[in-house]
């Protein structure tokens, strides 16, 4: 998870509860009394079985409707999703720093391609990092600060033609903040800024994007052209747009020669363009951290959560998640002997309101905090988690939740500050002059700019209705929203629910994306954002993120963010993480657990089967036993 990715919401309804039923359940606090462990862990992980049968063919489910479609590292903001980025391309090119370690969120040196931070020189603007050696590419030759600087040299020449081209990418941060990086010798490169930053922030932010690329292979602009000087930038930007050329084109992903140039234990062998099924063998000249003694992975692809959990009842499938549309049949996986074990993962689940969206005066409605208030007040978290999740999940009420935990969580966000309250949520309206109407239409009646009255632009006559798209599967993010709208009602707030893919989504419910879509939804749910060790906001929650999919902006939070850049104050990021919880760019889910079952015949180190539960696949450590 050493880059923010987008993540599909997790798991699915355990009871077909209404929109009313879900708020009825009451708020009388979340802690699970049953079932999960302090952490809000499920099950447990065995310990690793000393008998290796090497070999074999591992089936591992893809995620429903969220198979990858994107094979070059360096990821447009379209398809940065945890499928493609972490259970995808991280099988055969991996990161130069590497995290989670297991299910905590901490770099894991183990598997990084250097063995500490990088040295920062003394004037704080130089950054130098040792390679540690370790890695090779499939030809045999040693990852090298050259392919280091491949990887940085084509990122900036592609998110030059669009910011798009780079999920990760803010304009004026890395790498446009990068003055100068060279490579010292084989194995060390240096990178110096433009300004003094905050070290932790260059590294959860800056370096964890950084993934080496084959130099001898890939610094050319077409199959058979000659390699190019890349620090050159018509260079740099004619091998960018061959390799993005290259990934655009699904069909040949396990043909193209490129492709099969990796660093990483596995590399692909078939890929179906129609469902996104693929399948991996294992690189024999792989150097890194663990050994991958599976032969083959056979990831497959499915259109429903019960066609999955079918297929790991029967046997037909090795490892799969588990989302909580089947939670109740658990007991039958474990009647198989089964193991099933989940957690939360570092990141958080969201509905994000669109700030763009003109239509009857939308973005003039909602940029007005006292409107998010109110809507904040009518989720009711604590009956999501009960009656939802069965108490497998954990709060959340803002990027940072209550578990896993981080060092950076303030105390500001272990407590709801928005409390499920239809009568808190109808004072908010009346206070500023709405008329509210319970299962009516809110209408403004006193426009204007005073206290008491609408705010800015809003007019006289003026609605709180507009149209949501959420994801189609699982079923747990339609009942959240089911019940949210119909909680809306309350206060006379009509929403049109339309649902549609997560792939979908994520391009079309994005102002980042697809501008002009902006005028046809009022908000949106696919899931969420992994989270960097780091967690700062940026490129989320500040003006012109680049997965700043609703456009939220407020000066306050920006000088914030970029407080937690650039100053060494620990409680920087802990002020950040506060004044985001308060300002509300969207409403914050619970995090459920991320539950994934696995074969008995299956085995390995426990931080490999904990890394699952945070979107990490690492193969390369499980082993058959019989």
């Amino acid at each position: 998870m050493t880059r923010r990715s987008l993540r599909a919401v997790q798991g699915a309804a355990l009871v077909a509860a209404g929109a009313m039923a879900l708020s009825a359940c009451g708020s009388s606090g979340t802690k699970p009394a049953t079932k999960v462990a302090a952490d809000y862990a499920y099950g447990s992980i065995p310990a690793p079985s000393s008998t290796v049968k090497p070999g074999g063919v591992l089936h591992i489910a893809e995620d429903t409707g969220a198979g990858p479609t994107w094979i070059f590292p360096i990821t447009p903001g379209a398809q940065s999703s945890v499928y493609d980025i972490n259970q995808f391309q991280y099988l055969s090119w991996r990161t130069l720093y590497w995290s989670p370690k297991g299910a905590t969120p901490d770099w894991d040196y183990s598997r990084s391609m250097t063995d500490g931070k990088p040295t920062v020189s003394a004037d704080g603007k130089t950054f130098t990092i040792k390679l540690n050696g370790k890695y090779t590419w499939s030809d045999g030759s040693k990852v090298s600060a050259n392919d280091v600087l491949l990887d940085f040299y084509l990122y900036r020449a592609g998110v030059k033609e669009s910011a798009a081209n780079a999920g990760n990418y803010t304009p004026g941060q890395f790498p446009d903040n990068v003055t100068a990086a060279t490579a010292v010798d084989d194995q060390t490169v240096t990178f110096t800024f433009d300004k003094v930053y905050n070290p932790d922030w260059v590294l959860g932010t800056e370096f964890a994007q950084l993934i080496p690329l084959p130099a001898k292979a890939w610094a050319k602009s077409s199959a058979t052209g000659a390699t190019l000087d890349f620090t050159k930038p018509a260079n740099a930007k004619a091998i960018y747009d061959f390799l993005a050329a290259q990934s655009k084109n699904l069909a040949t992903y396990a043909t193209n020669p490129l492709w099969q140039v990796v660093d990483g234990p596995y590399k692909i062998s078939t890929y179906n363009s129609s469902t996104n099924a693929t399948n991996f063998v294992a690189n024999t000249a792989y150097t890194g951290e663990g050994k991958p003694n599976i032969s083959e992975l056979d990831f497959l692809a499915y259109t429903s959560p019960t066609a999955e959990f079918n297929d790991l009842q029967t046997g037909k499938l090795d490892f799969g998640y588990v989302k909580s549309d089947n939670w109740p049949q658990l007991d039958k996986l474990k009647a198989n002997n089964y193991n099933v074990y989940g957690l939360p993962d570092f990141g958080f689940g969201y509905m994000y309101f669109n700030f763009k969206n003109t239509t009857n005066g939308w973005d003039k409605a909602i940029n007005q905090l006292y409107v998010r208030q109110a809507f904040a007040h009518l989720q009711d978290e604590d009956a999501e988690i009960k009656g939802i999740y069965k108490g497998l999940a954990a709060p959340a009420y803002g990027p940072l939740g209550v578990a896993p935990k981080s060092p950076y969580t303030p105390a500001s966000a272990l407590t709801n500050p928005f409390p499920y309250s239809a009568d808190a949520a109808k004072k908010l309206l009346t206070d500023h002059g709405w008329t509210v109407v319970p299962n009516g239409t809110t209408t403004c009646t006193s426009p204007g700019t005073a206290d008491n009255q609408c705010g800015a632009g809003i007019t006289k006559g003026q609605n709180l209705d507009f149209t949501f798209y959420y994801t189609s599967t699982p079923k747990s993010e339609g009942q959240m929203v089911t019940a949210f709208a119909g909680n809306l009602k309350q206060i006379g707030v009509n929403v049109t629910l339309k649902t549609d893919t997560f792939n979908n989504i994520i391009q079309n419910q994005s102002v980042v994306s697809s501008p002009k879509l902006d005028n046809t939804w009022g908000m949106a749910a696919f899931g969420g954002f992994t989270e960097n060790i780091y967690p700062s906001t940026i490129n989320l929650f500040n003006t012109g993120g680049s997965y700043n999919q609703g456009g939220f902006s407020d000066k306050n939070i920006d000088t914030l963010i970029n407080n937690s850049m650039l100053s060494t104050d620990s409680s920087a990021l802990g002020k950040e993480i506060t004044a985001v919880d308060a300002a509300l760019p969207g409403i914050f889910q619970p995090n459920e657990d991320r539950v994934y079952a696995w074969s008995p015949k299956l085995s390995g180190s426990t931080d490999s089967f904990a890394a699952s539960t945070q979107f990490m696949l690492n193969p390369e450590d499980w082993y058959f036993t019989k």
